[in-house]
């Protein structure tokens, strides 16, 4: 007896151990017909055992009753500690066990669990009863997901499979199920689910086309938007080279290639065709994903439309060419620089005439200007890019020949909209051949103004010869007569005295014949007018920079600003300026150590305004008779410049002075009263 009981419990401790084992695999991934024959086994093997031994004890025998009690209590305990809810069924369907994991997650106890619709989401009810039904009808098992409503009144997703338990004879005598919480499954597979959505979504409005590719090149997803715009579906596109324009296939190609095997981003321009055979410029760009270990995973590609931006580019290439060729055909020396003063551009025609590169005249364009205006035009040039102002001088520019030809530069700086400075526009305007036309014009002038003075004095000549001849001719007849008769004997002293008499009426006539005629051809009374002393100065430099540059001179203006004006008569003191400055270009003809250069210069003394010409010729050995009539240091010439010089200063209340400069050459300066302490209206 004591042998046969303990090998009933040791075949109990069996089929417990074998029904647990197959329990907690249905928790996770075992499949339901594995799950439903281990309980079927379990409660099938406790059962027989427990009517066995006590048949074989005896229903009175106290450690039968022992045996069956342990049978039915271990099983249970088994289930109930099992993390899954397991119930049985009868035939019917009506339920017959649930295990302690489906009353504490319901609340309820078995009783109010047999209406099972009491603990289903309203939505699912239909859905699960008509499984059951089916499965009960045809004997077949059934598995769902379906609602349950937790203790607290939560709905939570619960995984429920089942299968029939059938006797020898094929008959269901028992549904054995399993249900699994998988809330949290599906609320990440929701998650995710939406996430994916969200994604696709966005990449589905991305204003461009997608496409990933694997590590080895190979098309796996195209977004909607490359769908649409081909008209081809994905395993059309996986062969890619039939959408792209045949010209740019073999450096698409390439490239891709290229990426493939090293890594490298993917860049390219290409056409791809579209759903109705047009082609557009895309740029596409790509880049590889990889994992930890630093190989690629995936090729993430982006195809931009550049169609647009091509057709605009092609439209200012096409204007930048037009204007390129304006600039290299028009007669003119085109150049450009940046704000700060830096050459960008010259045309062709700059270089054609200097013979240079554009390199050597970007790093070197002051080897090219001549010496004698590099300074003013350096000067100009930075006073203009600090300004802003336009830029004009005029300067002798070296030719490819070695020779100098007068150009005038002028400068523009260039704004955008927002008044940013972007660029100077200039050019180089030959002025060589008008200049030197000036030149000769201006020295036919000048031979022309010396016939004339020369026509005016004899001219004045003749008309003092003609009228004087005849009060000379008085003054001659009436010196013979007085002759006649002091030599008389006796001598007529009463005749001679009136001889004498008449010989100085005839004196004094002749002086006012002069005179009318000094008169007659003496200027107008000069004009009393209130002007600046420094525009004078300027119209003077204007006439005689032509002189400076036949002769080498260097002529140089320094003028003081808000000088007070002055009175008297421009054109008599252009004459003056004029007259000195030509006398002192004329001084340094013979200049050969001493560098030529003519300075006019403009001060404010006291109540004077002040004018120096400065030259560095060789000077006078005399300043003091410098302003005599006739007194002249030139072999040619006549003496009456400076005391007309003289004179016409002295009209306008100033004085003219003249001293000798240092190291060499000479000061020639007068002075004016300021208009406030001028005399006259």
């Amino acid at each position: 007896m004591r042998a046969r009981t303990g090998l009933i419990a040791a075949a109990s401790l069996a089929a417990l151990t074998s029904a647990a084992t197959f329990a907690a695999g249905a928790n996770s991934v075992t499949p339901a017909p594995f799950v439903a024959w281990g309980l079927g086994a379990l409660f099938a093997w406790s059962v027989a055992l427990a009517t066995w031994a006590a048949r074989g004890i005896g229903t009175r025998s106290t450690r039968a009753e022992e045996v069956l009690r342990a049978s039915e209590r271990h099983p249970r305990l088994l289930l109930d500690s099992i993390p899954a809810f397991i119930h049985t069924l009868t035939p019917a369907g009506e339920v017959e066990y649930v295990n302690q994991q489906i009353i504490d997650f319901f609340g309820l106890p078995i009783e109010a669990l047999r209406d099972w619709s009491r603990v289903t989401h309203p939505d699912d009810i239909g859905r699960v009863g008509a499984l059951l039904e089916h499965a009960l009808k045809t004997g077949t098992p059934f598995e769902f997901e379906s609602r349950g409503r937790r203790a607290d009144g939560v709905y939570r997703w619960m995984h429920g499979r089942g299968m029939p338990q059938r006797d020898s004879k094929g008959q269901i005598i028992r549904w054995y199920s399993v249900f699994t919480d998988v809330d949290d499954r599906r609320q990440t597979e929701e998650a995710l689910r939406t996430s994916e959505q969200q994604l696709r979504l966005m990449v589905d409005s991305i204003p461009g086309l997608i496409c990933t590719n694997t590590a080895a090149g190979e098309v796996d997803y195209v977004n909607k938007n490359l769908l649409d715009y081909t008209g081809k579906d994905l395993s059309e596109l996986r062969n890619w080279p039939v959408v792209v324009h045949p010209e740019d296939l073999p450096k698409a190609a390439e490239r891709w290639q290229h990426s493939i095997e090293t890594g490298d981003p993917f860049h390219v321009e290409v056409r791809v065709r579209r759903a109705d055979g047009v082609y557009r410029w895309f740029q596409c760009s790509g880049l590889p994903l990889h994992d930890s270990a630093g190989e690629i995973m995936r090729w993430y590609n982006l195809l931009t439309d550049i169609e647009d931006r091509k057709l605009t580019e092609e439209v200012l290439l096409g204007r930048e060419r037009d204007l390129a060729l304006i600039v290299e055909t028009i007669p003119a020396l085109v150049w450009c620089a940046s704000p700060q003063g830096a050459f960008t551009y010259a045309n062709s025609r700059i270089l054609q005439l200097t013979g240079a590169t554009f390199e050597e005249l970007a790093t070197a364009w002051t080897r090219f200007v001549h010496p004698d205006e590099l300074e003013a035009v350096v000067r100009s040039w930075e006073r203009s890019i600090r300004s802003g102002e336009p830029h004009e001088v005029q300067h002798r520019l070296r030719c490819a020949d070695g020779s100098y030809r007068w150009i005038q530069s002028i400068g523009q700086l260039g704004r955008d909209s927002e008044g940013r400075p972007t660029r100077w526009y200039g050019l180089f305007i030959d002025i060589d051949e008008r200049l030197n036309t000036e030149e000769v014009l201006r020295s036919t002038r000048a031979r022309l103004a010396r016939a004339t003075q020369v026509a005016t004095v004899g001219e004045l000549s003749a008309s003092i010869a003609h009228e004087i001849n005849q009060p000379l001719s008085a003054v001659v007849t009436n010196g013979h007569a007085c002759l006649r008769w002091l030599t008389a004997e006796p001598p007529n002293m009463a005749r001679a005295l009136q001889s004498l008499e008449r010989i100085i009426r005839d004196g004094k006539a002749a002086a006012d014949v002069i005179q009318r005629i000094r008169a007659l051809y003496r200027h107008a009374p000069p004009n009393n007018d209130a002007l600046s002393i420094n525009d004078v100065i300027e119209e003077v430099e204007s006439l005689i920079a032509a002189d400076a540059r036949r002769q080498t001179v260097v002529l140089r203006v320094d003028l003081q600003e808000r000088l007070p004006p002055v009175r008297g008569d421009r054109v008599q003191l252009q004459q003056v300026i004029s007259n000195l400055a030509r006398n002192a270009i004329e001084a340094m003809e013979t200049a050969t150590t001493q560098p030529r250069e003519l300075r006019i210069l403009s001060l404010h003394e006291g109540r004077q305004v002040v004018v120096q010409v400065r030259d560095t010729g060789t000077g006078m050995q005399d300043y003091t008779n410098a302003f005599e009539p006739f007194f002249t240091t030139k072999p040619q010439g006549m003496g009456m410049g400076l005391a007309i010089c003289r004179s016409i200063v002295e009209a306008h209340g100033g004085q003219l002075r003249a001293t000798r400069a240092t190291p060499s050459g000479s000061v020639f300066s007068f002075s004016l009263p300021a208009a406030d302490a001028a005399s006259g209206p």
